[in-house]
């Protein structure tokens, strides 16, 4: 058996045209997941016993199980609750017309919150208590002191963190395809299965996800370069922080 290089070349731009879905899927996953991962991490830094025990347990179910696993409990088991609710309202759906991206978006869209929560947690933790009491009594209103001065720096320390595991999101939609979406992997796969050319289409499948992957993390390294200004300089003792200013100033002075 040998390679087969048109076939490889003809079904690489057919492995392409499954990208706009694969994006789609992992934007949608990181803008509703990064929102509501941090008022989870929120509510585990305030410690709320009875909240903070929901919480860990969702973020334990959601990180501590394959990600396959959660696709098939969602796909198969929320229509067959969508089902048993549309019944006893006496309301006639049609539960097989529903988009199964709809069904990509929940996984993900959970998937991520749980992800980006231990990043927002640990993003918060470092930020020093002191600035909010600061930012408090300057008049500031708590939303404004957390989206002028805690986040910002939150989200400047934590970018690294946020592209890794925004690049772990969109590897993992690979996996959609269980659920007949037609992203980069079933589009290779199905050409390949079709005339049994696996190692090609398999190939085809690899050069896309690193293509696709070397491009958002340039985009990632980007942002984070414009984030730094919003990183902290030293905010642990406000004596040397007065002595490096008035140094500062001495210099300039001079």
């Amino acid at each position: 058996m040998s390679f087969d290089l048109a076939f490889t070349i003809h079904n690489f731009y057919q492995t392409l045209t499954g990208i706009p879905i694969t994006l789609l899927i992992t934007f949608v996953a990181v803008a509703a997941g990064f929102p509501v991962a941090f008022f989870i991490a929120c509510g585990r830094i305030k410690k709320v016993p009875v909240l903070n025990g929901i919480l860990t347990l969702y973020i334990s179910f959601l990180r501590g199980t394959p990600v396959v696993v959660q696709i098939f409990l969602v796909y198969n088991g929320v229509p067959v609750l969508i089902k048993m609710l549309a019944k006893s309202f006496n309301v006639n759906i049609d539960i097989y017309s529903i988009n199964p991206l709809i069904y990509a978006f929940m996984v993900y869209g959970l998937n991520a919150s749980a992800g980006f929560s231990e990043l927002w947690k640990s993003a918060l933790s470092s930020v020093p208590e002191g600035q909010l009491e600061a930012a408090l009594t300057s008049g500031l209103t708590s939303f404004n002191a957390y989206t002028r001065i805690i986040i910002p720096q939150a989200i400047a320390t934590a970018a690294p963190s946020l592209c890794s595991t925004s690049l772990n999101i969109l590897k993992n939609t690979s996996l959609v395809f269980i659920m007949t979406v037609m992203d980069i992997t079933a589009r290779g796969k199905i050409a390949a299965g079709q005339q049994y050319k696996y190692v090609e289409g398999y190939l085809d499948i690899l050069i896309t996800y690193i293509i696709v992957c070397s491009i958002l993390e340039f985009c990632f390294k980007l942002a984070e370069k414009r984030l730094t200004r919003y990183k902290r300089e030293s905010f642990i003792q406000p004596e040397k922080t007065n002595v490096r200013v008035g140094h500062d100033r001495d210099k300039k002075c001079a």
